[in-house]
């Protein structure tokens, strides 16, 4: 990861000292569809893997190295929500709301156009870099079955940051852009146990859509 950081580092500043060729893109995108890994305890699952429909913004830098490609850095922002879970310890039903978690993910990009003598441009695009990953509280009820009584819970839910991936096709119309792009970010959860602390895999791979603007300067 820190290779990735550095080369991150030295791509933006290579594009900072251009004087020419470079392009701007503000980005909104939709993740229309979005699966994680479930998370089991004892062989049942009590968070499912299927995500809500999670809204992202995206700004970009990309400088022309030929006609057809350009490359650059770019920085994003995601929103994964929260998702309900349930399931039962002992006498216990717990249920309540999980933290998916958002991530801000920083990026090298690259993007080939096919030059095709029209007004619209098809494209193919890759980002790699690093997701650094966030989540709000867990929130919930624990009912004792047995007694019937209640008792609220919450607790912070720490994630552990990891790669983030892209790749997808795209069409280019007088500056405004749309693409759709096969999306992977990797995750980890840890969770503090009374007899110590583990992890767990929570990667998320989705379909993304997105639209945007390109200003060239």
């Amino acid at each position: 990861m820190k290779k990735i950081l550095l080369g991150l580092l030295v791509l933006s500043s290579a594009v900072s000292f251009a004087n020419q060729g470079i392009n701007v893109y503000g980005k909104f995108g939709v993740d229309v569809v979005s699966r994680f890994n479930k998370l089991s305890d004892e062989g049942e699952t009590f968070v499912k893997g299927k995500g809500k429909v999670a809204p992202a913004i995206f700004l970009e830098a990309t400088k022309n190295l030929t006609p057809n490609f350009e490359a650059g850095l770019g920085l994003g922002y995601i929103w994964r929500g929260k998702e309900n879970f349930e399931f039962y310890d002992d006498e216990d039903k717990v249920s309540g709301k999980f933290p998916r978690y958002n991530s801000v993910p920083l990026y090298l990009t690259g993007k080939y156009n096919f030059n095709l003598d029209s007004e619209v441009k098809p494209f193919v695009k890759a980002d790699l870099g690093y997701s650094f990953n966030r989540a709000k509280k867990l929130t919930g009820t624990s009912v004792d079955t047995r007694h019937n009584t209640t008792e609220d819970i919450s607790g912070k839910i720490k994630f552990k940051n990891g790669l983030y991936a892209s790749v997808g096709v795209g069409l280019e119309y007088r500056n405004f852009v749309t693409e759709l792009a096969y999306v992977h970010t990797t995750a980890k959860v840890k969770w503090d146990e009374e007899d110590g602390s583990g992890t767990d895999r929570y990667n998320n791979n989705a379909l993304r859509l997105t639209v945007g603007y390109k200003f060239n300067f």
